[in-house]
Parts: C-alpha cells; structure tokens; sequence
C-alpha cells in the first residue's frame, strides 16, 4: 500500500460526517472508489470480536479467506440508514453465488439487539441469508473500530430523537480475503453499489458482468447501416421492388434498435447503478463527445424524416419520396454507423 493511499484514507476522518442528524455532505470521492481492477489497498482492518445476531462470535480471523462488503447503520436511524441498508441488499443480490460476505455493523448496540437486528434484517431481501451478517458489540468498541480501523468519523450527538443521535459516514467499505480495506462508496446510491460490486466480483477472482444490449444495439446498427447500402444500390439498379423490401427491413431494424436501446437506457441502466463511462481524456474525449453529440442529435432529427419518406412511398407519391430521401438517407446512414461507433469507443477501444 502506497504512503499516498495511507494519507488519502486517514484524511477520512478528518472529513463532515454524513447523514443522521447532518446535512448530507459530498462524499470523498473518486481516488477513494477504487476502480473494480485497482491494486490500491487503505489500511488493514483492526482486530475485532463481534456478536452476530444468530448467535456466536465474528472475528477478524473468521473473515480471512473471502471478501467482505461492510456497512455501518442503526436501526432506528431516520435518515440514511435505511437507504444504505436497502443498498446492501441490492449488492447481496448482485453477489450472489460468489464466496463473499455482506457485514452491517450495528452503530447503536445497546438498543440494537440480537432480537432487533433480527427484525431488523427480515425487512430486507436477503437480509436472512447466511452470507450477510448482523454484528453488534459495545458502542465504544464499535466507533472505535469504525475510526480505527475505517478511518470513518462516527459520534453521537444531543438529540432528543434517538433516530437522529447518531452521525455518521454512509460510505461502505470493500474488504479483500487478505483484510485489507480495498475501496469506499457511496452507501446510498445506486452508482456506489454499482462500483463496490464491481470491485467485490474482483476480488473474488469473478470476471465482471456485463449487458449483452450494448452489444445487441451495436449489431442491430451496423444491420440497418448494411441493409441501407443495400436498398440505395437496388433503387441505383432501378429494382424497385427489392429496394422497397431491404428499406422496410431496415426501418423494423433500426425500430427493433430503438426499442432496446430505450430499454436499455431507462431499465437496465438505472439496475446496474448507471452508464458505461468513457475513459478516455483530452483530445480523445472531446472527439468523442461530438461523435456521442452527433449521432443522439442526428437520431432526434432523422426519425420524423424516415417516416416521412416512408409515408410518401405508401401515397405513392414518387417525386416527393425522392426529395425527401435524397436528405432521409444520408442521415440515417450516419446515425447508424455513427451508433456502432459509439459502441466500439465505450467497449472496444
């Protein structure tokens, strides 16, 4: 572990606390969430010895051998606690079948119970799962702990609220089979599970999942991109009949690419956490960003003049379907090949 990961992770502590009894603040972020396949480490967990809710001890040493996703929340938390338990819970999920550990650590042991926690993880899917457990200690041990080996800041402040009495970071934390603390996220986002299940899957020795859409979408792109050719060198031939069928299979195409992609976009997307990102800089961003800027523009405009063109060939208007498509085709040509090119800058490259 590098001595600059060291002071990043210690400055931690020195950071607002987030959440119950705060405003929310912004996150350390960014050197901190360690990307999926980074060799960083931030310290090494501290020994500890934890009840679990079912019964028996959790230690340091019970936890070698397998990753460990850590979170740190209360039961009668009124603010984010909640959210990061529902977030671990859609990790859990994203994990499943692998050789990990879900870890939520009780902040408020003393109302928190072996009985409460119990309650406490039935709200959740999976919350019952052997593979996900409930720990609770003192609270000194505990926020000591969080401090020590986290380098999270944790206190509990006057509040007659006991929803509001405890103040505390909502990062959650990866933890190789080594012990070795591998990453912070963001606990209440979708983006943040997305990234610490990532980074779990690699620590775990699994290869990352991916959406076959993009690549559907890709294919389905470079078909209409095909089919188009296609039908301008039959009309070119002055086989009418032929032309007609290969644009017709390239609007069921392109609308086939249209539906997925909106798929895509407004479910897969939001499930994984959010989008792919670029990863490249400078000149090569900014080529990209044009490109990206082109085709979503170009595919807003095209649409209304495909259909256009089309609604001239059904009247049987030829003239009007010939000026229409003389500035139709160029354009939907470019949106599909322009679309197969976003893809391979995201995936390929």
């Amino acid at each position: 572990m590098s001595r600059l990961r060291t002071v990043c992770a210690l400055l931690l502590a020195c950071l607002p606390l987030t959440g119950c009894g705060r405003a929310p603040v912004q996150q350390p972020g960014f050197e901190l969430a360690a990307a999926a396949d980074s060799e960083d480490s931030f310290g090494e967990v501290g020994a500890f010895r934890f009840e679990e809710r079912r019964g028996g001890e959790v230690t340091r040493e019970s936890l070698l051998g397998e990753p460990w996703l850590a979170g740190f929340v209360f039961t009668r938390c009124a603010t984010i606690c909640p959210a990061m338990t529902q977030e671990l819970s859609r990790a859990h999920a994203q994990l499943e079948g692998l050789d990990v550990k879900v870890v939520a650590v009780s902040i408020d042991p003393e109302h928190d119970t072996a009985e409460v926690l119990t309650r406490y993880a039935e709200n959740f899917e999976g919350g019952t799962s052997e593979d996900w457990l409930f720990l609770r200690s003192t609270e000194a041990e505990t926020h000591d702990f969080i401090r020590e080996s986290f380098k999270l800041g944790i206190e509990r402040i006057p509040e007659e609220n006991p929803g509001l009495a405890i103040s505390h970071s909502s990062m959650i934390c990866t933890v190789d089979a080594e012990g070795k603390i591998r990453g912070y996220y963001d606990g209440t986002r979708p983006e943040g599970t997305l990234a610490a299940v990532r980074r779990m899957r690699f620590l775990a020795g699994a290869p990352p999942v991916a959406s076959p859409l993009p690549t559907l979408n890709a294919i389905l792109n470079g078909t209409a991109a095909l089919l188009l050719v296609l039908g301008w060198f039959a009309i070119r031939k002055g086989r009418s009949g032929l032309h007609a069928g290969l644009m017709r299979a390239a609007f069921v195409v392109s609308a086939a690419f249209l539906a997925s992609y909106l798929y895509y976009h407004f479910v897969v997307i939001p499930a994984q956490g959010g989008p792919v990102r670029f990863q490249g800089e400078g000149a090569a961003k900014v080529a990209y960003l044009a490109l990206l800027l082109t085709h979503v523009v170009g595919a807003v405009v095209n649409l209304p003049m495909v259909l256009r063109t089309f609604w001239l060939a059904h009247r049987e208007d030829w003239e009007g379907h010939k000026r229409w498509a003389r500035r139709t085709l160029p354009l939907w040509l470019y949106v599909s090949v322009t679309g197969v090119a976003v893809y391979v800058a995201l995936y390929v490259l």
